[in-house]
């Protein structure tokens, strides 16, 4: 992997529905170099897939937050798959991810008000294996999945 393709690979973070075409266009190589290059970044995994970006105010989930969970150590996949699992109209688990620290999880979580909030917090410390968490509203955000002011 080279800088090109370093390049190339930033261009589909900011647009996934960039075109080989458009891509050549602003690196000045051809079309077919672009697919070939993209090709091998699928082969090899370094593309993982493509997707949307979601407004989700527009879907009046418009608060996210972040949660901090504890978690019983061994029981660590089990808790994260249940809290995954959680299902409550409103309420979107966008991320699950292990830490190291003082917390075991962070959650990024959009929920249109703050009932739903509390009912998923409710749901969370349900599950045996969770010993506690701690909850951050986020204000605005500066930097998201490649894009500013998401």
């Amino acid at each position: 992997m080279d800088e090109l393709d370093i390049k190339i690979l930033k261009l589909l973070e900011e647009n996934g529905r960039l075109s080989h075409e458009e891509i050549g266009k602003l690196l000045h190589i051809s079309r077919p170099s672009v697919h070939q290059r993209v090709g091998k970044l699928e082969k090899s995994g370094v593309i993982k897939g493509y997707r949307g970006i979601v407004d989700w105010g527009k879907l009046d989930q418009k608060i996210k937050v972040m949660i901090s969970v504890k978690v019983v150590s061994q029981s660590f996949r089990e808790a994260a798959d249940q809290i995954i699992g959680i299902e409550i109209p409103g309420v979107s688990i966008l991320e699950c991810q292990r830490m190291a620290g003082e917390w075991c999880m962070l959650l990024k979580v959009r929920v249109a008000s703050p009932e739903q909030l509390t009912l998923l917090l409710d749901e969370i410390l349900r599950i045996p294996d969770i010993r506690e968490t701690s909850t951050t509203f986020i204000l605005s955000t500066i930097y998201e999945d490649g894009m500013k002011g998401i």
